[in-house]
């Protein structure tokens, strides 16, 4: 759904007085506090977006496991959520995505304890449980300072290649590349990024960079610069773009989010596309300070892990975003 349809739904939902709950609506995660340990809970569901369903199983779980992970959470059990049309599709399919589910959660270190099945349009999902490991911090939206460092840890485009997956363009390099892309799971860069002291983390999913970053900046009472020739992406996204592969959730995306925006610099419509390109199993971005970010980028290149260094944090100004080509340091 656009974010500005769910924030009118929203609005009117009252939010809980019970003191143990520390993060709710607005959150990545349902997060509280239970005998002195943070519990995260999150739920996540999306349709085939791949042909092989094994694939789609892998990525449904991979795509789950992603918020608990940039919360800085450790997720631990988790129940599937299944619709399935039995009368259209053989059960083997089914199996299949399961079978792709259970491999990505058991990679993952995560039970798959039960469920709930629907027969309906086919569509994969998992309610996921998790927990802050003790020591730990939870990491949320609204801890991004002026100065900090905006890190991406998975290239931009996912949108763009799936759909042209879904409209027979795509070939199989490109659906190799980013079905690789989207079974990654985020474990390795969150454990990386719990060695040094962030501020703030989101991952990067249904609402696109430019959603995600307006998410943090709300929250944080920041506004955002970001590096138009910083931002990393898929290889081929202009190709496909170019023959028609255009996600109808970038225009949602920027129906929902372009007053936000402003370019400093002019941006084709192509590379404007991109930044409100929906992704499945997206990357994390990580705002940091400076000096926490050179340790950050130490303990990235340890693992060979990748990190993008895509724009900063300043002072909240009237316009969220503004993307530029060269930040222009104030004199």
């Amino acid at each position: 759904m656009r974010s500005s349809d769910l924030a009118q739904v929203l609005r009117d939902i009252p939010v809980t007085d019970d003191q143990k709950v520390i993060a709710g609506i607005g959150e990545d995660v349902f997060a509280f506090n239970h005998q002195g340990g943070t519990i995260l809970q999150t739920v996540d569901i999306i349709t085939p977006i791949v042909d092989d369903p094994y694939q789609f199983g892998a990525i449904a779980v991979a795509n789950a496991l992603s918020d608990i992970y940039a919360k800085g959470g450790i997720p631990k059990y988790a129940l599937n959520i299944i619709e399935f049309p039995i009368s259209s599709l053989p059960l083997s399919y089914l199996e299949s995505m399961i079978k792709g589910g259970a491999d990505k959660a058991l990679e993952a270190g995560v039970a798959i304890v039960g469920g709930h099945t629907i027969d309906d349009s086919p569509k994969y999902g998992f309610s996921v449980t998790g927990f802050i490991p003790e020591g730990g911090k939870f990491i949320t939206k609204s801890g991004a300072k002026p100065g900090d460092l905006i890190f991406l840890t998975k290239p931009l485009g996912i949108g763009i290649y799936t759909t042209a997956i879904d409209q027979k363009l795509a070939n199989e390099q490109q659906v190799n590349e980013v079905v690789d892309l989207m079974m990654t799971l985020n474990r390795d860069a969150s454990e990386a990024f719990l060695k040094v002291d962030i501020d703030a983390c989101t991952d990067v999913t249904g609402f696109g960079l430019i959603g995600h970053l307006s998410e943090v900046a709300e929250k944080s009472q920041v506004s955002v610069e970001i590096l138009n020739d910083k931002l990393p992406y898929l290889k081929d996204v202009f190709h496909l773009l170019g023959r028609g592969a255009v996600p109808e959730g970038i225009i949602k995306n920027h129906y929902s989010f372009h007053k936000n925006v402003i370019h400093r610099d002019a941006l084709t419509r192509e590379e404007e596309y991109l930044l409100y390109d929906p992704q499945t199993s997206g990357g994390l971005l990580i705002f940091v300070s400076p000096d926490q970010a050179v340790h950050l980028q130490r303990y990235f290149l340890e693992r060979s892990l990748p990190l993008y260094e895509i724009g900063r944090t300043v002072e909240q100004k009237a316009s969220q975003i503004e993307t530029i080509n060269k930040i222009r340091i104030e004199s």
